[in-house]
């Protein structure tokens, strides 16, 4: 019996240490961001929020747990560029839309762009083939509107020659 007293003790005396340690784990952080928005963490707000928006925080140097925060009184003066409203949601909607359309025309843009480079590059090599054809001297036959087929004789060999030298200049940049 003097056994199960003394394991009980020291139960209860283990289960208030770890109590007083919970406290300490327990510290958190509220404050109000630039948004208005309320916000919870275990870590320090950033160094960009003023300690009028701190709500609470360990050690108590801000507005405690219960307190509400100090209401500001509004001054006839003209609003500083400091402090701006929040914007609406509607804004926030308008913001997102217009950023989603600029993305959207931006990937069109580079979509269009990648195939007209493809279809610069297909030319460039379908002109440097049709070059080296006509390059190696072997007999090299059209057909004509009419259907029928001819060959090239060497004016218009060198006709084709140059008029593939020029596709190659603007397809082959």
């Amino acid at each position: 019996m003097a056994n199960l007293i003394g394991k009980r003790t020291l139960q209860l005396l283990a289960g208030g240490a770890l109590m007083l340690f919970a406290s300490v784990s327990y510290a958190q952080y509220v404050w109000v961001d630039a948004n208005g928005t309320k916000q919870f963490s275990d870590r320090p707000p950033p160094p960009g929020i003023p300690a009028k928006n701190i709500l609470k925080q360990p050690g108590g140097s801000a507005a405690k747990a219960g307190e509400a925060p100090a209401i500001s009184v509004p001054s006839t003066t003209p609003a500083a560029a400091d402090d701006k409203v929040p914007p609406s949601l509607a804004d926030r909607e308008a913001d997102y839309r217009k950023r989603a359309k600029a993305k959207e025309e931006a990937d069109k843009k580079a979509s269009t762009a990648a195939a007209d480079k493809a279809r610069n590059k297909a030319a460039c090599e379908a002109a440097r083939t049709y070059k080296r054809n006509l390059g190696q001297g072997s007999r090299v036959s059209t057909t004509n509107k009419n259907g029928e087929e001819s060959y090239l004789d060497d004016a218009q060999r060198a006709a084709e020659v140059a008029r593939a030298n020029k596709t190659i200049a603007e397809a082959c940049k």
